[in-house]
């Protein structure tokens, strides 16, 4: 038994093919690395939701995509990143250095329960230091304790519920001041005294990087088959 096999158009099937890898090919890498930016943007943007308590959007909106642009297979790259400088402190995990005089946010400002040792979490908008309106007092006198119960007594006569106090193992800190004269609820918001604090990794975009790993083998084949159809290779 033979079979024969018979190509027409042989020539021109190949010059389509060469065509396709030198001219369509590039443009199908463009767009799918673009794609898969954007992928990315939207699963790190759902990741940040889901890890972080956050008061506005600005977080989430930081993620931004710089698209492909170069036709060159070996140069061609498109990027997810974030404005946001805070961002790799959280991804990672860091050691935020206060210096003698910048304050440190506590674990309170970012909203976390009472005893929590350290910030895992974004400060809230609310407590960070510029939108906070301490009081302070003029020049103390009498002990420690009989200074901050004045404080204390000044903020609540004026309706201030921050007020800047002294601590007892030394330096100052930013309290939020509730619950009244009869009750007062004192947490810190910011440590005017500590020289630096640990926060501790939250890997949202690794997480997010790995949530679509399985879906740019589809992306790139949807380019590529676009590609097929604009150029109408092997019938496409």
């Amino acid at each position: 038994m033979r079979v024969e096999v018979e190509l027409k158009d042989f020539d021109k099937l190949q010059s389509d093919l060469q065509t396709f890898a030198r001219r369509s090919v590039p443009f199908a890498l463009r767009a799918a690395l673009t794609s898969s930016a954007f992928a990315l943007r939207e699963a790190w943007q759902g990741e940040i939701k889901r890890s972080f308590i956050l008061r506005n959007n600005y977080t989430e909106r930081s993620i931004r995509v710089e698209k492909a642009t170069s036709l060159n297979v070996a140069t061609m790259q498109a990027v997810t990143g974030s404005v946001a400088a805070y961002l790799d402190e959280q991804e990672e995990g860091a050691t935020i250095r206060g210096g003698k005089h910048k304050p440190i946010p506590a674990p309170s400002a970012a909203g976390q329960k009472a005893g929590s040792n350290k910030r895992t979490r974004l400060v809230r908008a609310g407590n960070k230091l510029g939108a906070l309106n301490a009081l302070k007092t003029g020049k103390p006198t009498g002990s420690k304790k009989r200074r901050n119960a004045v404080a204390i007594a000044v903020a609540i006569a004026r309706g201030k519920n921050v007020v800047l106090l002294e601590r007892k193992r030394g330096g100052k800190g930013l309290f939020s001041v509730s619950g009244g004269k009869r009750k007062v609820r004192l947490r810190m918001l910011w440590d005017m005294s500590r020289g630096s604090v640990r926060v501790k990794p939250e890997p949202t975009l690794h997480r997010s990087l790995a949530s679509i790993k399985g879906k740019l083998e589809a992306i790139h084949n949807a380019e590529l088959l676009k590609q097929l159809r604009r150029s109408r290779v092997l019938g496409y």
